[in-house]
């Protein structure tokens, strides 16, 4: 049976760090939405959010049905995370959401600055981009995914990432489906 594990979080909290190493040490192909947008246009709205979803999505479906486990590396800030459930569902496989967050906002802000700082570039999230997000993600439901707090020693997290993405038994509640229809193409709403 094929996995997909879905990184989920704002900027800073460690996505990135956790998924880049599970896919590494597993073998599994990772799917970054950053690999997938490239240049971030000036204003980009929902729609160019949306069609990056969509092309990431496409990608880890190809990929579940050659029957390889994914991980898909991404903010997956409210309905994007119901098409990725969608996706594992269509395709047998088994589903391994990850949240991360960071429970200190000093701490957090603090590592968005030095990042934005340190790689000085265009489409590093600021502090203040982190902030503009935040007030459009949706916060996960308890007991839908593994919550990861990257206040916490980065091996400590990994080993409950590791043992979460490969574990057989797992008991999580699936995520409860918008009540509209989800429509692929339209994830932000």
């Amino acid at each position: 049976m094929t996995t997909l594990v879905n990184f989920s979080g704002l900027p800073g909290t460690g996505k990135s760090t956790h998924a880049n190493r599970l896919a590494r040490e597993q073998k599994w192909p990772i799917l970054r939405i950053d690999d997938v947008v490239g240049f971030v246009p000036e204003n980009a709205g929902i729609a160019f959010w949306d069609s990056c979803v969509e092309v990431l999505l496409t990608l880890v479906e190809s990929q579940l049905e050659l029957g390889i486990s994914v991980i898909a590396d991404s903010v997956f800030m409210n309905t994007d995370r119901h098409h990725a459930q969608a996706v594992a569902i269509k395709h047998q496989s088994t589903f391994r959401p990850v949240y991360t967050f960071l429970s200190d906002d000093a701490v957090w802000e603090a590592r968005v600055t030095a990042r934005a700082n340190e790689l000085n570039h265009p489409d590093v999230s600021t502090w203040e981009q982190v902030q503009h997000q935040r007030d459009h993600f949706r916060i996960w439901e308890p007991d839908t995914a593994l919550f990861v707090d990257a206040l916490n020693p980065v091996d400590q997290n990994y080993s409950k990432v590791l043992e979460f993405a490969t574990g057989r038994s797992v008991e999580l509640k699936p995520l409860e489906m918008p009540d509209k229809p989800l429509i692929k193409g339209s994830y932000h709403a």
